[in-house]
């Protein structure tokens, strides 16, 4: 087993005695950070959905909006987390604390003009965008709440990207764990009204409980407001915890010229990538409803379990790029690339691991979720599809993060542009107009679009191109 070379304290790239042992201590915080985050989701979905039709439809009818904003929000969060790790690798604290501290400025200014833009559109984006005449009100009210809260989004985003980077995985982890713990205990108070709740033992006892009963706008508000709690715990780690991004309150928080420059150069493509996605899902959507509302139902089904599926592969790509951010950042190139190899490895078998007991079991899985049985037949299909695929998305997800951590940011959205718009919708419609292969074809379809951009991700690899990107 591979060694690895001695390094200053504040470096992670001595966090285990191994290559491999470091990778797994520095993505297991991260890909419990990513579950809980999800589990959060579901939850909150969930939660939303007992107060009715209507109240889900206000959410999912601003979800492509939600989608750009985000997409904004991880952009920047990249060209970061690219700028922390390489400083980190070069063992330079002075420029470490001063990108920590222009995270912190971009964020508040990103944030602040993402505020201003959704206040100035939310009162007619979701009727452009169809809302029908029940959802619009309580579409708008969300949108405008939202909106509110995306300053202190935005900087929990970035903080927790740069404490990663920095090669703290454990403080986004509890801090995130906090914020969603605390956004599950909003809902409950502020959704629903006041009410009698039975208690589990005496069965004939039931409690006075207080709600607020404000329905969706009580949703929205405790997402913001648990999205300024996750705002203030980094802030405070940022300037209290003994980690390689602490920073003192006093110092010069403006714009360096490097650093816009660096932020341009990286956090540009990824923005475009993310749009690409975006709008990319939402041509996908357009075409699948087309066959109907069983094989929708089943398709998003599919989506959401399959969403637990890729969770270890993003909590492997945060890893990757802080990884190979601080390997190139301390100019050692071969270590970068046995980190790249051992991440590929050991993320393919996590990643199998995972897949292998929800194929066995997929029928099971999608009966939790409906009680229809042609929606239960067919995600059963679909879903066998999607964990027998699921590596070639992952992989392509983990190699990304790889790529950002070495500046090679071009390299994913030329792979973005050609797969989503050259293979995965062009797929897509083929099987679901021409060869009438259903939504069973539509997963088939996105599966070779993947196995695609895995194969153009590994031959990148093999060349070496990614690690001399930046030095052009």
């Amino acid at each position: 087993m591979s060694r690895l070379p001695s390094s200053p304290p504040q470096n992670v790239l001595n966090l285990g005695r191994s290559i491999p042992e470091t990778i797994l201590r520095l993505s297991g915080p991260a890909i419990l950070e990513q579950f809980l985050i999800c589990l959060t989701s579901l939850i909150d979905t969930a939660m939303v959905g007992s107060i009715g039709a209507a109240a889900t439809a206000s959410v999912a009818i601003n979800i492509s909006t939600i989608w750009l904003i985000n997409g904004c929000i991880t952009a920047l969060s990249v060209g970061f987390s690219f700028l922390v790790s390489h400083s980190v690798g070069e063992n330079n604290p002075s420029k470490t604390q001063s990108v920590v501290r222009q995270s912190i400025t971009a964020s508040l200014v990103l944030g602040g003009l993402l505020t201003v833009a959704v206040l100035l559109v939310h009162r007619i984006l979701p009727a452009l965008l169809g809302a029908a005449p029940d959802v619009l009100p309580n579409a708008i009210t969300y949108l405008g709440i939202i909106a509110l809260g995306l300053i202190p989004q935005t900087l929990g985003v970035v903080l927790s990207a740069v404490l990663r980077s920095a090669g703290n995985t454990k403080i986004p982890l509890t801090a995130n764990m906090t914020s969603n713990l605390l956004n599950v205990i909003g809902n409950f108070f502020l959704i629903y009204p006041a009410r009698q709740m039975p208690l589990p033992f005496p069965s004939s006892v039931s409690v006075p409980v207080w709600g607020a009963g404000l329905g969706i706008c009580g949703a929205a508000i405790s997402t913001s407001l648990s999205q300024a709690a996750l705002a203030a715990m980094l802030l405070w780690h940022i300037y209290h915890s003994s980690t390689a991004a602490k920073i003192h309150p006093k110092g010069n928080y403006h714009f360096q010229k490097w650093t816009l420059r660096s932020l341009i150069h990286i956090s540009v493509p990824v923005l475009l990538e993310r749009c690409t996605l975006c709008l990319g899902q939402i041509s996908l959507t357009a075409i699948i409803s087309g066959l109907g509302t069983i094989p929708l139902a089943a398709h998003y089904l599919t989506n959401q379990t399959e969403g637990l599926l890729y969770l270890p592969a993003y909590g492997f790509s945060y890893t990757a790029t802080t990884l190979i951010g601080q390997s190139l950042g301390a100019k050692d190139k071969k270590l970068a690339a046995r980190f790249c190899k051992n991440i590929c490895i050991i993320s393919t078998v996590a990643i199998l691991s995972a897949c292998f007991p929800v194929f066995l079991f997929s029928g099971g899985i999608i009966r939790l979720f409906t009680n229809d049985p042609q929606v239960a037949v067919l995600g059963t299909q679909t879903l066998q599809i999607a964990a027998a695929t699921e590596l070639f998305f992952s992989f392509s997800v983990v190699a990304s993060g790889i790529c950002r951590g070495a500046g090679d940011v071009k390299f994913p959205l030329a792979v973005s542009l050609v797969g989503m718009w050259g293979f995965r919708i062009g797929l897509v419609w083929l099987a679901v107009n021409i060869l009438r292969l259903g939504i069973a074809g539509v997963w088939l379809a996105i599966a070779v679009d993947c196995l695609v951009r895995s194969v153009l991700f590994l031959y990148r690899f093999i060349s070496g191109k990614w690690m001399n990107a930046e030095d052009k």
